[in-house]
């Protein structure tokens, strides 16, 4: 297939290259599930590595989107966005390449030094080629659809990251207790089925058809084409919200893989699990969050989804009650659903709301500087946080209830933290901040959040209705209540029939119902 942006794609085109767009990102998901998060932080550990190198490998992506601002330059001049992304998706890959051979080249100081290089060259390709991905997306994806593509790849890309934690996970277990003098050759292995992985997503972003670059007419020089985005009030209002998230965000996630195998003793395979279960839940509700996107706006996901992330969040600082208490498990799987259920629709919507109100055309300038302003809070969250959660390791803070009675003093320990807990309710405490930026955001269709939630109810009975069944399971991951729909058509018209009423049309139906405000 020729190289050159086509000047036109047919619908039938457009429904191929998105697929491709969608077997891309299952090919990136087993990339990024095997090198990040859980195995990368594992792989750290083994290499000595302490929370502040943990923060420091958490930090270099975001310190690296930098470089996404003067890429936008090498869209604008050489006007090929897929060429670009394959140069930067073949570099990432020989970054992913050198992970895997850490393990044969040094496993003391030096192989954490390769560890963090070889991060930072991941990063670095990742990030010059993420406005030319953006732009090439934001022109390919129907603007109608944006809500419900993304929701449908990324619960594909959330199955196949599942699949992925837990094979790897079950691999790192067996491999440990076959060679428990060598694990860290087992996660070479795990890093170069990344590296296969990354190459096979090379394949399909190269067999992907391009559209033409949209670009006004307005001709800039590099700083005023920069300034643009932050001279936009509604796109600076998004930057602040992104910038102060990403800082809330950027404090505690990277560290719950280091507590639950340091601060909680749990294997890895337990941990692998526990993200799956996350990705699960995911993956269950990005139709789900996709549906209501769409219906109504990314905004008002975000004013529900942000909350409950929060609380996810500061679930996390009663672990340690919760193991004297011997139900850890329980609220870990409390923690990770909720984390899951939430994340879906908080990661949807801040991608899609970026991409829904830039202006088309300038579409790459616009994300370079939303990647930017989340790169330079998504840098320093990390490192600060690792830096004090050694510190705060020396303090901690515990709230009891001392009963007092004939047969002695009974003391029940209510709450207590230490160490990463104080970075966590820094953590929920920034997300709020986030929460009430994030209403000075204009879009297009946003509700209150009353009437979202109302609509969360009437899905979630949907949904509950729907997986009761074997075959209902199924239709999570496809298209919901069909037969339900159409089942529910018929009454309608057969009671409206039987009442002496001429019978509605379904377009009729789903207008009445929008007017009501229910589900459509």
């Amino acid at each position: 297939m020729s190289q050159e942006p086509v000047s036109e794609l047919s619908s039938e085109e457009t429904e191929k290259a998105l697929s491709k767009m969608v077997g891309q990102g299952a090919a990136v998901q087993i990339r990024t599930t095997l090198t990040e998060s859980v195995f990368l932080v594992a792989f750290a550990i083994l290499l000595g590595a302490p929370n502040s190198v943990i923060g420091i490998l958490a930090a270099i992506p975001s310190l690296t989107q930098f470089l996404q601002m003067p890429a936008v330059i090498l869209i604008q001049k050489y006007r090929n966005r897929r060429n670009l992304n394959l140069l930067t998706q073949l570099g990432n890959r020989l970054g992913v390449l050198l992970l895997a051979l850490i393990p044969f080249i040094s496993t003391s100081e030096i192989g954490l030094v390769l560890l963090l290089g070889s991060i930072t060259i991941q990063s670095i390709f990742t990030a010059l080629g993420a406005p030319s991905w953006n732009s090439w997306l934001r022109d390919l994806v129907p603007q109608d659809r944006l809500g419900s593509f993304f929701a449908k790849r990324m619960a594909i890309m959330g199955i196949v990251g599942i699949l992925a934690s837990l094979l790897g996970g079950f691999f790192i277990g067996v491999w440990s207790s076959a060679n428990p003098d060598d694990i860290v050759s087992g996660y070479s292995i795990i890093f170069f089925l990344a590296f296969i992985a990354g190459m096979t997503a090379l394949y399909y972003t190269s067999t992907t058809p391009e559209p033409p670059l949209h670009t006004t007419q307005e001709k800039l020089g590099y700083s005023d084409l920069m300034a643009k985005p932050f001279q936009n009030t509604n796109y600076r209002n998004l930057m602040w919200f992104t910038a102060i998230w990403g800082f809330s965000t950027g404090l505690a996630a990277p560290f719950f893989t280091v507590y639950l195998l340091l601060r909680l003793g749990l294997a890895v395979p337990l941990v692998a699990a526990l993200a799956a279960l996350t990705q699960l839940t995911s993956v269950i509700f990005f139709r789900f969050w996709g549906r209501l996107s769409d219906r109504f706006s990314n905004k008002s996901i975000l004013q529900v989804t942000v909350p409950v992330f929060m609380l996810g969040t500061l679930l996390w600082t009663f672990s340690s009650i919760a193991v004297d208490y011997g139900f850890v498990v329980h609220l870990l799987v409390m923690i990770h659903i909720l984390t899951g259920f939430s994340a879906a629709g908080v990661n949807l919507s801040s991608n899609n709301i970026g991409l829904k109100i830039a202006p088309r055309g300038e579409s790459s300038v616009y994300l370079a500087a939303k990647g930017v302003v989340a790169a330079f809070t998504g840098t320093i969250a990390p490192i600060l946080a690792g830096t004090l959660a050694d510190v705060f390791n020396l303090y901690e803070l515990s709230f009891s209830i001392t009963w007092t009675g004939p047969h002695g003093v009974t003391i029940i320990d209510t709450y207590r933290l230490m160490g990463l807990d104080f970075i966590f309710i820094f953590s929920v405490l920034l997300g709020l901040l986030a929460l009430y930026r994030l209403a000075y955001i204009k879009e297009e269709g946003e509700v209150e959040e009353k009437v979202v939630l109302e609509a969360i109810i009437a899905e979630t009975r949907r949904n509950v209705r729907t997986i009761s069944t074997i075959d209902g399971l199924r239709h999570t991951f496809q298209t919901p209540m069909k037969l339900t729909k159409k089942a529910v058509k018929r009454k309608r018209r057969a009671k409206q029939l039987s009442d002496g009423a001429e019978p509605t049309t379904s377009k009729e139906h789903q207008k009445q119902g929008n007017r009501k405000g229910e589900p459509s």
